[in-house]
């Protein structure tokens, strides 16, 4: 989480290597005391979980476009492979802890992805427990003055927020939150969300039928119907921007993110970028490069 003119921050970033805690892996773990008006700039969640811990003032959390207000207390659970953006409030400033996990434990991944799809909807992703906020505070601490037995503590307690996070999402009554939303709007919705939170796993729409257990015409025509725009549009809209966001981003390479996006080829990527945005996937990048960056590329 890259962020500048903070008055406190703190960032163990681990995602070129995540950290293994047993079947815990750590991608991201730290803290930030913004200034009024601060804004963290919207960044691509690759195939993580992360948890916005708001320990004081108030701001907003905007997922894919979507902005939730947040305060004290709050818990916000991002999912992976996310667009994901935090503001801070200009009256009281935002501070808050963030914490980017995976769990390998099976249980535990099934019941995120479980998670992630009941809760799809960027309202339906805020949680409170004061455990939670405790024991990230705690991971913090040990991780960035580890001591003898730090890397035992560390597993335990991101088992433990792991647990308390499902614990909290089953006590939410989510579904409240989608009683005004009729039958196809929220198939569609469903749909759309696994395209999101799958992004880097799908390999073509085949994956998507195969899991809503429909067929594609069926599918593709309610999809349509529902939001006027074709379910091929949606897919390949929603790949290429994720694919220029990883880009301006600057992190990963044209072909790592062509491999990413899994797309057939290299040239197959940087036809379909340009064919969607007029420039070529480096020329996209070069336009936000200053000067002296695109000189030593």
């Amino acid at each position: 989480m890259s962020s500048t003119n903070v008055k406190y921050a703190i960032d163990k970033n681990y995602i070129p290597a995540p950290r293994r805690f047993g079947d815990s892996l750590l991608y991201q773990v730290g803290k930030i005391h913004c200034e009024a008006d601060h804004v963290i700039p919207l960044h691509a969640h690759l195939n993580w979980y992360e948890l916005t811990v708001v320990t004081g003032g108030k701001g907003s959390v905007i997922t894919n476009g979507v902005s939730v207000d947040v305060s004290k207390g709050d818990i916000y659970l991002s999912f992976p492979s996310e667009f994901h953006e935090i503001r801070s409030s200009s009256d009281d400033p935002l501070k808050f802890c963030f914490f980017a996990f995976w769990s390998e434990k099976e249980e535990l991944r099934r019941e995120l992805e479980e998670i992630s799809q009941r809760c799809m909807l960027a309202d339906c992703r805020v949680f409170r427990d004061d455990r939670v906020n405790f024991l990230v505070g705690n991971v913090i601490s040990e991780i960035t003055s580890e001591q003898i037995y730090s890397d035992e503590q560390i597993r335990a307690m991101m088992e433990q927020i792991t647990y308390y996070t499902i614990r909290g999402f089953m006590s939410l009554e989510s579904a409240r939150r989608e009683k005004s939303v009729s039958k196809p709007e929220e198939f569609c919705y469903r749909i759309m969300n696994y395209i999101d939170t799958h992004i880097y796993t799908i390999s073509s729409l085949a994956d998507v039928v195969e899991v809503m257990h429909y067929n594609y015409s069926y599918i593709s025509d309610m999809f349509k119907k529902t939001t006027g725009e074709t379910l091929s549009a949606y897919y390949r809209r929603r790949r290429l921007d994720v694919a220029r966001l990883l880009l301006l981003e600057g992190k990963l390479s044209v072909t790592q993110i062509s491999e990413l996006l899994n797309f057939s080829s290299i040239y197959t990527f940087s036809r379909s970028y340009k064919d969607y945005f007029g420039v070529s996937p480096n020329e996209s990048r070069k336009m936000t490069q200053s000067p002296s960056e695109s000189d030593g590329k």
